[in-house]
């Protein structure tokens, strides 16, 4: 099992990660660097709402829906909103880096002719103001955003809405994300779950949600193709 984390990928992978049209993307944790920003977060609320928090509990209850995170954790739900308006007030005061060499691997991918999506849990507010300011407004043919989805992740409905907007089946695309629940969208909505190491989530939790392949980071992921391996 431990193959699934190396340099190089199993041959089946291989040969689709050459061959699959479209390539679709998470965004925080697989772009941006905005993980760390992400915990620190929800430190500050968490210690404001005199509840308990670490790098444990975040690791171990971290999803893209953040909903899911809160019921998991146990917090009364009448607190979600309070803890959604701060969220906003102190993560949207600055914008994250993008993870090194993310925006060199999105352009070596188009200009190989691949169709780049993005597939993100954020709201398109944000995250729009966040692409204008990393330069990637133009890069992505289509984006699907958490607010305009009628089903959150780990539900396949994000990925097939990129599908539809694309006009391609499922199983040409290419899902690279750092949740466990990415990845089991992408596996059942029929596309190919390709897991990374620079979010929350450990290559253990990405190999359970069903990744087929995990890379220590999307550079690494297209390093193979573009070694010629």
């Amino acid at each position: 099992m431990r193959l699934l984390h190396r340099g190089r990928p199993p041959r089946d992978v291989l040969r689709a990660l050459d061959e699959r049209p479209v390539w679709a993307f998470d965004w925080d944790g697989t772009l941006i660097d905005s993980i760390a920003r992400t915990k620190a977060t929800y430190r500050e609320i968490f210690r404001e709402l005199d509840l308990p928090f670490d790098d444990a509990l975040f690791q171990r209850h971290y999803a893209p829906d953040w909903r899911r995170m809160y019921q998991s954790l146990g917090i009364p739900s009448e607190l979600w909103p309070r803890i959604d308006r701060r969220w906003v007030e102190i993560f949207e005061t600055e914008v994250s880096a993008l993870v090194p060499g993310a925006a060199e691997t999105l352009q070596w991918l188009r200009s190989r002719g691949r169709r780049i999506a993005l597939v993100t849990a954020g709201h398109r507010e944000r995250l729009e103001l966040e692409l204008k300011a990393t330069g990637l407004v133009d890069m992505f043919e289509t984006a699907v955003y958490g607010n305009e989805v009628p089903h959150q992740k780990p539900d396949p409905a994000p990925l097939l809405m990129a599908a539809r907007y694309l006009r391609v089946e499922p199983g040409e695309i290419v899902l690279v994300a750092d949740a466990p629940d990415d990845m089991l969208m992408a596996k059942r909505a029929g596309a190919l779950p390709v897991g990374v190491l620079t979010g929350s989530a450990a290559a253990r939790s990405l190999r359970n949600g069903g990744a087929r392949w995990i890379a220590r980071d999307v550079a690494a992921v297209v390093s193979p193709l573009r070694d010629g391996r």
